[in-house]
C-alpha cells in the first residue's frame, strides 16, 4: 500500500528512482563492484520503504546529504534598503 500522505507526483518519482536504482543495482553487481552495489541497495529500499509507509517522506529533508546543505537563514536574508 502507497504511503497516503505522499502527493502523486512524489510516489511517482519514487517508483522512478526506485525502478532506476533496481536496474543500477543489477549493473553494479554484474561489473562486480559491491560497494557501489550496496549503497544502491540502500536507495533503493529507502525508497521502497518510504511508498510503503514503513519510512516518513520527509524525516530530515535533506540534513543528512552533503550535496544538498540545509540553507541558513541568512542566506535567504532580505537586502537592506536605505
Amino acid at each position: 500500500m502507497a504511503n497516503q500522505s505522499l502527493r502523486q507526483s512524489e510516489i511517482d518519482s519514487l517508483q522512478y528512482i526506485a525502478s532506476m536504482t533496481n536496474e543500477l543495482v543489477q549493473m553494479a553487481e554484474a561489473g562486480r563492484f559491491p560497494m557501489i552495489s550496496y549503497l544502491l541497495g540502500m536507495a533503493y529500499a529507502e525508497a521502497f520503504d518510504v511508498l510503503r509507509g514503513a519510512r516518513p517522506a520527509r524525516h530530515a529533508q535533506l540534513s543528512g546529504n552533503p550535496m544538498h546543505p540545509k540553507p541558513h537563514a541568512k542566506d535567504h536574508a532580505q537586502p537592506r534598503r536605505a
